[in-house]
């Protein structure tokens, strides 16, 4: 029997003889991964923590708050004399900051702000990466379901042959025992593959406390690859290193404006006790301490460095990552092309040519049978092949920010 080798790759990976209601929806990657974000509490912990931040900046928009003080001198026992010396006096105060601090310190609020949205964006990344995973476990389970499938099929029709073989004293009766038995091993492996994919859509769709009631994921895409191609790493990490970046430098700039003191000046009435009235004035002014100064711009300016350092390191790190990820997701690709265009046809007509001359008494019932565990094995390890393909994409997707976009419109 000659099958087309399209034919034969479409009907061993593609096709199902399971009917898909009606009523159920396909359900997408990227339906999957706005889904979980929009039903993650991460939202809600970004929102929360950009009011305090924004409270933050509008506290330090704010100028240092006047004083009143109010003194009273020479109260006493002298008699008259010492009641002429009474003075009851009242200052108001103000500090006066030099050195530009107001900017500085918005500026850090505004650092901080930087840093709380590219550690959300990181954090939404994350949860997608989790939501991919587990799509690419669905996407895996409903495959070996379908091949499961196919491999039943293939039992039933098996067993129909033997026993009729059987039936007609032309095969020992161990024969359609054994046909009966790998029907039931069929049976069962289909059974635990459509236990293992609902298990994986209760996983999938508890991301966003769902149920899989009404929802299926194709497999279509499953057995179709793409080369790793040469990219950069995340636009999404590493920014969070240049927010950093900035908040050190504004870190920096305002322990530099803090070396400037900040002098007070007041001003107000004073009553004498002969019944005179006086203007006072005054101003304050702080010395300054070099010694503390320089020691909190040398930690934040280590800050900054260390900042630099650990930008490095990712680099370095994420660079390395990246090559590997794409050395497996390569890797994986050849074993799998290699499996579903040459291994598994040859298979599927193996079994076909040996199947057709056991019909005409050519060969033995332990030949079919295999003929037909090599094609169960070769469909295994398709499937293995092809989940570390995608799950080693998953790995390269997140280095390189590849739903970054996704993310960002989900929010």
């Amino acid at each position: 029997m000659h099958i087309p080798l399209r034919a034969a790759l479409f009907a061993v990976a593609l096709s199902s003889t399971a009917t898909v209601r009606a009523q159920t929806a396909s359900l997408t990657l990227e339906q999957a991964v706005r889904r979980a974000i929009e039903a993650s509490p991460r939202n809600a912990a970004a929102r929360a923590r950009g009011e305090v931040l924004t409270a933050a900046r509008a506290q330090a928009e704010t100028r240092p708050a006047a004083s009143v003080d109010i003194l009273a001198e020479n109260f006493g026992v002298g008699g008259a004399e010492l009641n002429r010396q009474i003075q009851i006096g009242a200052t108001y105060n103000q500090r006066i900051e030099r050195g530009a601090k107001r900017d500085a310190r918005i500026a850090l609020t505004e650092g901080d702000r930087g840093v709380a949205a590219a550690e959300a964006t990181v954090s939404l990344l994350d949860l997608a990466q989790r939501v991919q995973r587990l799509f690419v476990e669905v996407e895996a389970t409903t495959m070996a379901v379908t091949l499961a499938e196919e491999q039943l099929g293939i039992a039933r029709q098996l067993q129909r042959e033997v026993q009729r073989r059987v039936d007609g004293a032309r095969d020992p009766l161990f024969a359609g025992t054994r046909a009966r038995t790998q029907l039931a091993e069929a049976e069962v492996d289909l059974e635990i593959a459509e236990h293992a994919r609902d298990a994986a859509m209760i996983r999938l769709t508890a991301m966003w406390n769902g149920v899989p009631a009404g929802l299926r994921v194709a497999a279509d895409d499953f057995l179709k690859f793409e080369d790793a191609v040469a990219v950069s790493p995340s636009p999404a990490d590493l920014p969070i290193y240049a927010a950093r970046r900035r908040r050190a430098d504004a870190a920096i700039a305002l322990e530099r404006s803090n070396a400037r003191t900040d002098p007070t000046l007041s001003g107000g009435p004073r009553f004498i006790g002969t019944g005179d009235f006086a203007i006072v004035a005054g101003v304050s002014l702080p010395l300054r301490n070099r010694a503390l100064n320089a020691a909190n711009i040398a930690r934040a300016q280590a800050e900054q460095r260390q900042i630099d350092a650990d930008l490095a390191v990712e680099r370095f790190d994420r660079e390395r990552a990246i090559a590997l990820a794409a050395e497996i997701v390569e890797e994986s690709r050849h074993e799998a092309e290699a499996v579903r265009d040459r291994v598994i046809p040859g298979l599927v007509r193996t079994l076909a040519e040996v199947r057709a001359g056991y019909a005409r008494g050519g060969f033995s019932f332990l030949d079919v049978s295999t003929a037909q565990t090599a094609l169960a094995t070769g469909r295994r390890r398709l499937i293995d092949a092809a989940r570390r393909h995608h799950e080693a994409g998953v790995e390269l997707d997140r280095l390189t920010g590849r739903y970054l976009s996704l993310v960002q419109e989900a929010r």
